[in-house]
């Protein structure tokens, strides 16, 4: 089986603490640039539930071009949001899936996108 391994760190009680994420190759459905691919750990609800906090994600920084109804790392007021993109009244936005988080929405001329996410590893 071909295996991708991709390294990330992670804080543990203030340390940081280097990991691997290692998955077969074939789990991902579309077309990627292997050396963009990065690990990311989501933090906070705002996704659930198609992306649980504390869910590892894997996203494609050559991917940084608007794609409705897809999930992208977007950078908004000095952090990094996972957000679903949509378009609303005919103009792009980054959107959470919770509803509880509904008013968290950002337009697409206020972020910066950062990466499409490709694959989620959800804790259940």
């Amino acid at each position: 089986m071909s295996l991708i391994s991709l390294d990330y760190s992670e804080i543990i009680n203030e340390n940081v603490v280097d990991k691997k994420l290692e998955f077969s190759k074939y789990l991902l459905k579309e077309p990627y640039s292997l050396e963009s691919l990065f690990v990311s750990k989501v933090e906070g609800k705002s996704m659930e539930p198609v992306i649980n906090d504390e869910s590892l994600v894997v996203a494609d920084l050559k991917q940084n071009k608007f794609i409705d109804e897809s999930i992208f790392l977007v950078y908004y007021e000095n952090r990094m949001w996972i957000k679903k993109s949509k378009i609303i009244d005919g103009k792009e936005h980054f959107v959470s899936i919770n509803k509880d988080y509904s008013h968290l929405v950002y337009k697409k001329d206020d972020v910066r996108i950062i990466a499409k996410v490709l694959l989620t590893f959800t804790n259940f």
